[in-house]
C-alpha cells in the first residue's frame, strides 16, 4: 500500500505534494534555497520542474511591477492557453 492510498488520497502522487509545497513556498516568498532545503531536490534544476508558474502568478508580478514603476498594468496573457508553464 502507498502513503496516499492510505492517507485515503489513491490517485495523489508524492510528487504532487512537492509541487504543491513548492508553489506554495515560492507564493510565501520564502527563498528557493531554504525552499530547496524544506522539499528535498538536489539540484536547482531539479527544484525548477517542481515550481510551475500558473497565469494568475504573472498577472500579480505584472500588476506588482506596475504598481513600482507607476504605470497601467499590462492585461494581455503572458502564456499559452494552458494556464500553467512549466
Amino acid at each position: 500500500m502507498t502513503a496516499c492510498k492510505g492517507a485515503g488520497r489513491p490517485g495523489l502522487l508524492l510528487h504532487d505534494l512537492r509541487r504543491s509545497a513548492v508553489r506554495n513556498l515560492e507564493r510565501a516568498g520564502i527563498s528557493r534555497s531554504v525552499a530547496m532545503k524544506l522539499t528535498g531536490p538536489k539540484t536547482e534544476a531539479v527544484y525548477r520542474r517542481y515550481a510551475i508558474v500558473a497565469e494568475s502568478d504573472l498577472r500579480e508580478a505584472g500588476a506588482k511591477l506596475s504598481a513600482a514603476l507607476g504605470t497601467g498594468a499590462a492585461t494581455a496573457s503572458l502564456s499559452d492557453s494552458s494556464g500553467d508553464i512549466r
